[in-house]
């Protein structure tokens, strides 16, 4: 009891702190997004599937979909990401190809036995492994009639003894920003068959946090009243988190009808504590031709939380031959709200062949542009943030299903649109993402 005690004082303090700890918007932004990615037939749903379970990847969002399990199974997902990125109106193209284990699980499905078809007849259990964000991209952008960054580390008061020109015309401008890292998420979800009629699920997700994010801003202007003369800056940033969250999730799902399922889930914000460390180094070839270099930043230890998170979805069973559904997702924090519409089908043309297509459509997050966190003191030198300006998903799958074995391959483009800021100052550079995956799931199940 002492210990139980002491686990749950931590927790509320814990959660506490992160109310008062927000993250910077940018840093809110890249760790709470989430890609459609999972099982071979979740992503060949578009991710559409809390209200018709039976899938790992779908009890993440909505557990009681797990009530709907008759056997034991094991998953495991095999995934290869291609990563196409490139700057509207130009032709360089940015590639990135990562090879992983997205997903990893085990259901057991526990029968109650009875003799009719009322009370609870499973309880489930299910252990899972899911990458649920990669972060694996290259960005190139180029701008020109821009403020300089000189300029708005003066407007912001800046304390440094650095001759920067501020009096400035048409200054161009690129920035170059690479990103490595992840997001897994460790679950233990618990869901209930009642009277097959009635789901009810619970889980507990741990969340790490890995981004690594590199950056070289440059830029070249000419000052007023230099006869001319060019100036230029380079800003060199490195910024890393680490950290580590957890959350609660809850679900239900009813089938009124036979033809008819309906599905909520619920996930609590994360809360935890993550780790900032950010270096770099600022030369700035000033009206002196001198070199200057900023001082090392330190690194910051703080919690912080994430968002809401909602999922409404209605399912229909057409026959014994297909499924189809519609899903609608929510996440809210703090007025910002992201918006997530979903759709699929699967069609069994012969019994164990499973045929499966999707599509999704994510919003912004915001409609305002998020605010640089400069201050007189310079502490964190990446000046630079992205906000999506919308995401589209179509995918397709197929799968067997045996007696004792299934194995299911996917394919789903992804493609976004997003505003890149090197500064708050200067137009945002207009990205393109296109991402295309390649799945393979594997898979093994008894009956009892």
């Amino acid at each position: 009891m002492k210990n139980l005690r002491n686990i749950l004082v931590l927790c509320i303090l814990s959660f506490c702190a992160a109310v008062f700890s927000p993250l910077y918007a940018q840093d809110y932004l890249r760790l709470s997004e989430r890609n459609i990615t999972g099982t071979a037939r979740y992503i060949g749903m578009g991710g559409a599937m809390t209200a018709i379970g039976g899938d790992p990847s779908a009890a993440l969002y909505n557990p009681a979909g797990l009530g709907l399990y008759r056997r034991s199974e094991v998953f495991v997902t095999f995934d290869v990401m291609l990563d196409r990125t490139r700057q509207i109106g130009t032709t360089d193209v940015f590639k990135r190809n990562v090879l992983m284990i997205p997903q990893a699980s085990a259901v057991f499905s526990i029968p109650s036995y009875t003799l009719s078809d009322e009370g609870v007849q499973f309880n489930n259990l299910m252990l899972s492994y899911n990458r649920v964000q990669s972060y694996s991209r290259e960005m190139f952008g180029v701008g020109d009639h821009d403020p300089s960054l000189g300029a708005l580390l003066t407007t912001a008061d800046v304390n440094w003894d650095i001759p920067f020109c501020t009096d400035l015309i048409n200054a161009s401008n690129s920035l170059y920003l690479r990103e490595t890292g992840y997001v897994n998420e460790y679950a233990l979800d618990w869901a209930m068959n009642i009277s097959n009629r009635w789901y009810v699920g619970a889980g507990l997700h741990v969340q790490s946090y890995l981004l690594s994010s590199d950056a070289t801003y440059q830029e070249t202007f000419t000052a007023q009243n230099t006869e001319g003369r060019h100036f230029s800056n380079n800003n060199q940033t490195t910024l890393l988190f680490s950290g580590a969250s957890f959350n609660f999730s809850a679900g239900f799902l009813c089938r009124p009808l036979p033809w008819l399922r309906l599905g909520f889930g619920i996930q609590t914000p994360s809360v935890g504590h993550l780790v900032t460390r950010t270096s770099g180094s600022l030369t700035a070839q000033t009206d002196t031709l001198a070199t200057s270099y900023a001082p090392d930043c330190n690194s910051q230890t703080r919690s912080f939380h994430m968002p809401w998170h909602t999922t409404t979805s209605v399912g229909f069973q057409i026959g014994a031959y297909a499924l189809a559904a519609v899903q609608y997702d929510f996440t809210h924090q703090s007025g910002v709200n992201l918006h997530s519409l979903r759709a699929g089908i699967e069609v069994v043309p012969v019994l164990g062949l499973y045929i499966n297509a999707g599509y999704a459509f994510e919003s912004t997050f915001d409609k305002n542009p998020f605010v640089v966190p400069m201050d007189p003191t310079f502490d964190r030198q990446d000046t630079y943030f992205q906000r999506p300006r919308w995401t589209q998903y179509a995918s397709i799958a197929v799968g067997y299903r045996g007696t004792h074995m299934m194995v299911q391959a996917a394919y789903q483009c992804r493609w976004q649109r997003l505003n890149l800021h090197a500064i708050e100052n200067t137009a945002p550079y207009d990205m393109h993402t296109e991402t295309h995956r390649i799945v393979l799931t594997l898979g093994w199940h008894r009956y009892y």
